[in-house]
């Protein structure tokens, strides 16, 4: 499997490329293209939240609990004061590093069900929800931010199964096949929690038709195509 550094780089580097295609055919601005490309590193290392190796594991979770801290600070409304803004941050970080760590470590078992598709698609819908309804996003953008952790994700899978095959020795590892799978058959208990999860989150994502018809419009590729060179 592919390490630490390896998923934060290469997300880092593809979702920044991906981001600017998107602010240069006018879907978003350069502050979202920025949130874009956040929402793609977070999605590049979601599946080792499951980690069950101290220092990694807690390098993960404080990482994930100062970007989302800052990234609801600069959404929150302005009638909240400095102070408020300060503890509220502080706050969703603590939480995120502790008893959400904690919990984590507790459930899940490395390469398991968090490192499948099934999981994947969850979080994004839970980061389309996420961003409409807690960073008041519009439903367009939580769409787009939605797609960024998708890719950020399933960019991981791929990387660890790629890290799985031994290409000079002409051999696959053990390891081939536990990341790039729809769900874990091994956890069935936890397979069925997110097949739960997703079918409930679905009914709370926001309105995804602009969403939809932006991606399938043959319109939006001709622009793309003519920006690209």
């Amino acid at each position: 499997m592919a390490n630490f550094n390896t998923h934060l780089g290469v997300s880092a580097v593809a979702s920044g490329m991906l981001a600017t295609l998107c602010l240069q055919v006018g879907f978003v601005d350069g502050k979202d293209a920025l949130l874009l490309a956040t929402a793609g590193v977070i999605g590049g290392i979601l599946p080792d939240v499951d980690l069950h190796y101290s220092y990694p594991s807690r390098i993960l979770f404080s990482l994930l609990g100062i970007v989302i801290a800052f990234l609801w600070v600069f959404s929150a409304k302005n009638q909240l004061s400095i102070a408020k803004l300060w503890v509220a941050g502080a706050g969703i970080y603590l939480i995120i590093r502790y008893p959400v760590w904690a919990l984590f470590q507790h459930l899940t078992v490395h390469r398991g069900s968090v490192h499948s598709i099934g999981a994947a698609v969850l979080f994004t819908l839970l980061a389309s929800i996420v961003s409409y309804y807690l960073f008041s996003k519009t439903a367009f953008l939580s769409w787009f931010i939605a797609l960024f952790v998708f890719a950020g994700f399933i960019l991981h899978l791929v990387l660890d199964e790629l890290y799985s095959v031994d290409f000079m020795g002409h051999r696959l590892k053990r390891s081939f096949g536990t990341a790039l799978k729809l769900f874990d058959p091994k956890e069935k208990i936890s397979s069925l929690v997110i097949l739960t999860g997703i079918l409930l989150a679905w009914f709370f994502t926001p309105d995804h038709k602009a969403f939809i018809d932006t991606l399938t419009s043959v319109e939006t590729y001709r622009v793309i195509a003519q920006r690209f060179f």
